[in-house]
């Protein structure tokens, strides 16, 4: 096996990596490769390809894995399951679940990509060995030798961003199986997401839309979901948000933000966008400029809405609560998600110190069956 670390954030960040890998494969016989990272994720993983060859098994890993005990034994174990796999990641530093895979799923018509059990403790998720899957988190993908037979690289229609997801899904129209592994690894997810060098960086969900749909169009054969799932958000959520008197103003510009807003109209002149990533500031969306967070006159609000998938309570307490004034009168909520089985719900919580300040707006939701 040849591994291969792809470094975007510089020598400590590489040095952690290697670090770790070394000391959790002490008895293993591997060639290790470091490739800088080139303009766009996909040249740098075709460089590495030039380096290593496509004669052996590939282990692509971004600079920032961190490697725990056991993962070379998990992996072994697992070989034989698939063409290509991968392994599940915990948040650094903690037992936060970030994904066990990712899958296709569609929602209302919406299709997109989702981290399976994103936000759960480790503790809380039931042992799988291994499982099939649409997409792996690409800072840690094995691809045996023979999926370079289909596929002999990366193409750069991923631009930056979906790479791997697209070699994966050429991959699997040559009947290539995916399947994530349940060890976790710690994944900082700041290799290319949060490069300083913005050539290196990926875009915002604002931009990386467009992208999608193209990839979408491309690679995605519609019969070949794995999971349909649907969404359902509270009625009385729904009606408050309707209400003509209400100012509300959303933080984040995403899939949540979008799917609220193809079922309700708000009165125009009483919502307002922002959003934490320099990149989205001033965008169009909707019709109005997006806002940075730091701009934002939260006193002109009656709600805001804290909406980026699974994170809202973290980003209330480290972006939003330092930005409040004194005295601040207005409601914050988080959009929250709930996934089982074949459904996916939203509903709105309100959280501290605004607990219970919206009537009617609670946890208890009927789920679609």
């Amino acid at each position: 096996m040849k591994v291969v670390v792809l470094s975007a954030l510089g020598n400590a960040v590489a040095q952690r990596c290697i670090s770790s890998l070394l000391e959790t494969t002490t008895a293993v016989d591997f060639d290790l490769y470091l490739v800088r990272e080139k303009r766009f994720r996909e040249q740098t993983l075709n460089q590495a390809l030039l380096l290593t060859g496509t004669d052996e098994d590939v282990l692509f890993v971004g600079d920032d894995i961190e490697f725990t005990p056991g993962w070379y034994e998990a992996l072994m174990a697992n070989y034989d399951q698939a063409d290509i796999l991968g392994m599940s990641m915990l948040y650094p530093g903690t037992t936060k679940v970030q994904d066990c895979g990712y899958d296709l799923v569609q929602i209302d018509e919406l299709i997109s990509l989702e981290a399976k059990d994103r936000g759960l403790s480790k503790g809380q998720i039931e042992p799988f060995a291994i499982r099939s899957c649409d997409a792996l988190c690409g800072c840690f993908m094995l691809v045996k030798a023979n999926v370079f037979a289909y596929v002999s690289s990366f193409s750069e229609e991923g631009q930056n961003r979906w790479g791997e997801f697209v070699f994966i899904s050429q991959a699997r129209q040559h009947r290539a199986t995916v399947s994530v592994i349940d060890h976790f690894l710690y994944h900082y997810g700041k290799s290319t997401k949060s490069n300083p060098d913005k050539l290196l960086s990926s875009t915002s969900y604002h931009i990386e839309r467009s992208i999608w749909q193209d990839i979408l169009h491309r690679y995605i054969d519609p019969a070949r979901y794995r999971i349909r799932m649907y969404s359902v958000l509270e009625e009385n959520f729904l009606a408050r948000l309707q209400d003509s008197t209400l100012r509300i103003l959303f933080y984040g510009i995403g899939t949540v933000t979008e799917f609220i807003l193809n079922k309700v109209q708000p009165k125009e002149d009483y919502i307002a966008f922002c959003s934490g990533l320099p990149e989205e500031r001033g965008l169009d969306f909707r019709g109005q400029k997006i806002l940075s967070i730091d701009e934002v006159a939260f006193s002109e609000f009656d709600w805001v809405l804290i909406t980026p998938l699974y994170i809202g309570e973290k980003l209330y307490h480290e972006v939003v609560l330092p930005c409040l004034p004194q005295g601040f009168k207005g409601i914050i909520s988080i959009v929250a998600i709930e996934t089982t089985g074949e459904e996916r719900v939203y509903f709105c919580r309100d959280i501290s110190p605004f607990k219970g300040a919206i009537t009617g707006i609670h946890q208890n939701h009927e789920r679609l069956r």
